[in-house]
């Protein structure tokens, strides 16, 4: 009489253990999708707090994040953990001002970034669009729930901060 497995018990606990590593895999890559939006946010608070250096000492916002003058206050400027690319950034002037105006005038700044969940605890309004221009080349701002936290309203959700 020999001992062992049979061919069926194998195939079964290979079936349970496939399972059980298929579960684990899905609710790991929702702890990743929470660990970047915390680093995120992370990143929104420290330029908020470079932001704030800044006008402390030049009583205006910078026009871009990338602005040189902008440098010595946070040294690069943090990215987007998924996509490599810069946070969403208006420098604000009060009023009406004309597309490339100067942004000497800069008072005000709206600052955000796309959220992976929607359920963060932490997350700012929605739907925020500030009053008054934004520097550069385009008179819109951004609002807090759109396409990519774009200039129209849409469904995509963004972790945003306006200094009112």
């Amino acid at each position: 009489m020999k001992r062992g497995f049979t061919l069926i018990e194998l195939l079964v606990v290979i079936a349970i253990i496939g399972i059980l590593s298929s579960i684990v895999v899905a609710s790991l890559s929702g702890a990743k999708g929470s660990g970047r939006d915390a680093k995120r946010i992370s990143d929104i608070k420290n330029i908020q707090l470079a932001l704030a250096l800044y006008y402390n000492d030049n009583l205006k916002y910078p026009p871009t994040l990338t602005d040189a003058t902008f440098s010595p206050y946070i040294g690069t400027p943090p990215k987007d953990p998924s996509t490599n690319t810069l946070y969403f950034y208006a420098a604000l002037v009060p009023g009406s001002i004309a597309p490339g105006q100067s942004c000497s005038l800069a008072t005000r700044y709206h600052l955000g970034a796309v959220l992976e969940n929607t359920n963060n605890s932490e997350d700012a309004g929605l739907a925020k669009n500030s009053m008054g221009f934004s520097c550069g080349t385009t008179p819109s701002d951004f609002y807090g729930e759109s396409p990519d936290c774009g200039d129209t309203l849409g469904s995509d959700f963004c972790y945003d901060f306006t200094n009112n």
